[in-house]
């Protein structure tokens, strides 16, 4: 065995420096492969394929699905095309976006439990104001006249001026927006919104 062993040696002091550094690189590599990070788990997530317009009923090829971190997404997001093709965007997305239930119009984006929600047409100031999510008054006006109609009312929804979503007729005013209201308050409102485009006033 010494015999067998001697030679084996003999190389291991002739090259002592070559297998000291081989076996320091065998350290730095274990050491970075424990140190590195594991990679992220990725989920699938339906984002905007292109800039969307609020208002306009999204088509398949608006959107796409990517694979992306599930620790850099929102609680809550779209994750098939089925959940928004074919519904309008509720505001305008960018290229890119996530897409997130409340992006498009659906049950789940609209109204609070007990409350309704209204289309109505703003004046034509409101184009490019008005923001999902903002609370606004709304003002009835006439001729010689101007009337509050509902106080600090949630805008569920932003639809394009001229888009043809179903929601609302086409109007050559200012956008027509989703307002979520007390179903006490809905006649008052509708009445208004029947005369023509109504004023508002941010909370």
């Amino acid at each position: 065995m010494n015999k067998l062993l001697a030679p084996l040696r003999r190389l291991l002091r002739s090259h002592r420096r070559l297998v000291a550094a081989l076996l320091a690189g065998a350290a730095v590599w274990a050491a970075l492969t424990a140190l590195r990070p594991a990679e992220p788990v990725t989920v699938p997530v339906l984002v905007a394929a292109r800039p969307l317009t609020g208002g306009v009923v999204l088509a398949a090829d608006d959107v796409q699905v990517r694979r992306l971190p599930a620790g850099q997404l929102p609680s809550e997001y779209l994750d098939d095309p089925a959940q928004a093709v074919g519904r309008p965007a509720t505001l305008n997305t960018p290229a890119g976006a996530v897409l997130l239930p409340a992006s498009v119009v659906s049950r789940e984006s609209l109204a609070a439990p007990g409350m309704a929600v209204l289309p109505v047409t703003l004046a034509s100031t409101a184009a490019g104001l008005i923001e999902v999510g903002d609370r606004i008054d709304l003002i009835a006006t006439s001729d010689d006249a101007a009337a509050p109609v509902a106080s600090a009312a949630r805008v569920v929804a932003v639809l394009a001026a001229d888009t043809q979503s179903g929601l609302a007729p086409a109007r050559d005013d200012g956008p027509v927006v989703l307002i979520e209201l007390r179903p006490d308050a809905l006649a008052k409102v509708a009445a208004a919104a029947a005369q023509g485009p109504l004023g508002f006033g941010f909370r």
